[in-house]
């Protein structure tokens, strides 16, 4: 009998314990679910946030427009950004790659209710900026995708911004635009120029005809080094340099050449197949030659070519003519002596 009562007794535990798993198994399953449901509404309002999620190395072209500018297109040939209405004229990779990154990946801070909405405030119909971008896929399949930007919105801070052929509108923050803030001539590699300093700076040659004067000293160096970080290779007439483009800038026969003689520190072997080195500085010269003057927006510029750079550049005149006044000034002075 008091067998039978353990039995009972033992029986009942189990049960109890039994069920108390099974209602925490069911609590756990709760909770499980109900952070799954929340993950999945999480990710699900982010989703709806985001404007745009591709792979900007799948993206073969891009152009972009900011009102009363002339719409930049570029595209992808041969692995490399070119720009798309002249392929010889050369890009500046990183920059170009930076649009694409920005266009590929874009969020959104809020969706605007279109309910009701006064749309025409949003200034989408005459946008501020628009841009368009093309993918293609692994089978060769493209898709473009073109977005415009309209007015600022006091209210979400931030601006309407829409993708044609969605009926979504978004408010995004300022940021985008800011990859896109360049004139053809600003993306474009025209090279890089050195830079001097008082340091490095050594010297001045300027040639004129069959006269060349040879220019140095502490003034000099102030003068040519702020006339040297003038000249910016961005800043460039034309980057063909055939018959008809050095006949139309005067640079067939260049009137003025102009060396910036600096320092350069390089490293070299101390001895033939020696694994010792050392470091020497050594003289170089960059080489300008002068053409003629010519006019843009209402400003007089100087065309000039650079030894071992492939575009036609432009200075201001008057950074020509302070070159030239320097050459008279000195030649003057010789005369006197």
């Amino acid at each position: 009998m008091k067998q039978n009562k353990r039995m009972r007794t033992m029986v009942i535990m189990l049960c109890v314990v039994v069920g108390i798993f099974i209602v925490y198994k069911m609590a756990q399953s709760m909770n499980d679910a109900k952070e799954r449901k929340e993950a999945a509404e999480q990710a699900a309002q982010q989703s709806e946030l985001m404007i745009a999620e591709y792979d900007y190395r799948d993206a073969v072209a891009l152009s972009y427009t900011k009102r009363g500018n002339e719409t930049v297109s570029v595209e992808i040939q041969n692995s490399r950004w070119v720009y798309a209405p002249d392929p010889t004229l050369p890009l500046n990779q990183t920059t170009v790659a930076y649009m694409a990154n920005a266009l590929a990946s874009m969020g959104a801070q809020s969706i605007v209710n279109l309910e009701g909405a006064d749309t025409a405030a949003f200034g989408l119909e005459d946008p501020e900026w628009t841009f368009s971008v093309t993918y293609e896929a692994d089978d060769g399949t493209k898709t473009e995708h073109t977005y415009v930007q309209g007015s600022y919105n006091e209210f979400g801070k931030g601006y309407y911004f829409k993708e044609l052929g969605v009926e979504k509108v978004y408010i995004i923050v300022e940021g985008l635009t800011q990859f896109f803030e360049y004139e053809l001539h600003e993306i474009v590699d025209a090279g890089t120029f050195p830079v001097l300093s008082a340091e490095k700076f050594e010297s001045v040659d300027i040639t004129v005809g069959d006269e060349t004067r040879h220019l140095s000293g502490d003034d000099v160096a102030d003068d040519f080094i702020t006339i040297c970080d003038l000249l910016k290779p961005s800043a460039y007439a034309d980057h063909h340099i055939n018959e008809t483009t050095l006949q139309k800038y005067g640079l067939v026969q260049p009137h003025t050449e102009v060396s910036f003689n600096y320092k350069e520190t390089i490293t070299v072997a101390d001895t033939a197949g020696a694994t010792s080195t050392s470091t020497i500085e050594q003289i170089r010269g960059f080489k300008i030659q002068l053409g003629d003057t010519f006019e843009r927006d209402g400003e007089s510029y100087t065309a000039y070519l650079a030894d071992g750079y492939t575009f036609i550049y432009y200075m201001p005149t008057s950074v020509a003519n302070s070159i030239l006044t320097h050459f008279s000034a000195d030649l003057a002075a010789e005369g006197e002596q």
